[in-house]
């Protein structure tokens, strides 16, 4: 049986969806683990890995479902005496959405899995994507024990909101130590007080970056690295049914051409893709094809509309 390649080191979070038109889908799979599994999905056809914790109240289905998937067990931890997390997902019709915790964050966060739960193959897997809460400090630590663990892995960081206020010199040690930083657009522009997609990315390779993808939902994505190439690339259309879990999807995506060996902007593509295939329906997919057809052809289309960005 192949070994695990791709990880994400996230969360498994019970959503509570509410659309703007009154619409609501409850206790559904969520967390920006379960969707960084959809980008990782789209493209690797090894099992994957999902490091999360679950607790007493986790519904069945959600096992099963992540195992369609292709998610190995061994990651899932089980919490005795704790509920699983919880969420309401809020939405607007312009898409903006509102997460508010129902069951505790500070629990949520006190009780993420630790690197010392993780057994051996998920510590050799090729590549991780980690959306950490606690301090800055300690998510610090955790990639540098990955790295020690497999010297050869590749980690890409999504930042947490808990992160934003903090100053370059909290978040130098972190962005060295991993290999592709992946903000939102208004997360980039909190941390850098920037306001040109350029000056933003720029902003975060001066704080020690190697490589970024600033992400900007519909608007697509900016792709900057250390040796100066910018690039532009539009979102792949598709019928939009729930945005939530997009952007993890993307780094997901993501990861997954960065294990392959791909280019940077290959991999970006990559997770673009990935992304699109998260938001066509409520939840997260039941099932995905490793390189489908489809999966094919939205690479082409976002292949073929790439902009050189360099001045």
């Amino acid at each position: 049986m192949p070994s695990i390649q791709c990880t994400t080191v996230a969360s498994i979070i019970i959503d509570d969806i509410v659309l703007w038109d009154g619409r609501t889908y409850m206790g559904t799979l969520g967390g920006a683990g379960s969707y960084a599994v959809v980008g990782m999905r789209t493209w690797n056809d090894a099992p994957l890995g999902l490091v999360g914790y679950l607790g007493d109240d986790a519904p069945e289905p959600f096992v099963a479902h992540l195992q369609r998937l292709g998610v190995s067990p061994n990651g899932l931890v089980h919490r005795t005496g704790l509920p699983t997390p919880r969420a309401w997902q809020l939405f607007e019709a312009d898409g903006k959405r509102t997460q508010v915790f129902r069951t505790s964050l500070s629990e949520f966060v006190a009780n993420q899995v630790r690197f010392d739960e993780l057994n051996d193959e998920l510590k050799q897997s090729h590549g991780f994507h980690v959306q950490r809460g606690g301090s800055i400090e300690e998510v610090t630590c955790l990639v540098r024990q990955l790295k020690a663990a497999n010297p050869s892995t590749v980690v890409v960081i999504e930042p947490v909101d808990a992160f934003l206020d903090l100053d370059r010199a909290a978040w130098a040690p972190l962005l060295r130590a991993c290999d592709v930083f992946l903000p939102n657009l208004e997360e980039a522009a909190t941390l850098t007080g920037e306001t040109s997609l350029a000056n933003m990315a720029t902003a975060l390779l001066d704080w020690g970056s190697d490589r970024v993808v600033i992400r900007m939902a519909e608007q697509g994505i900016w792709v900057q690295d250390r040796q100066g190439s910018r690039w532009r690339v539009p979102a792949v259309p598709t019928q939009v049914v729930d945005v939530t879990g997009a952007g993890n999807a993307f780094c997901g995506g993501l990861l997954a051409g960065v294990v392959e060996g791909l280019p940077f902007l290959e991999t970006a593509l990559r997770g673009l893709v990935g992304a699109s295939f998260a938001i066509e329906q409520v939840g997260v997919p039941e099932t995905l094809v490793p390189g489908s057809p489809e999966a094919i052809r939205r690479l082409e289309w976002a292949r073929q509309r790439v902009r050189d960005m360099n001045p």
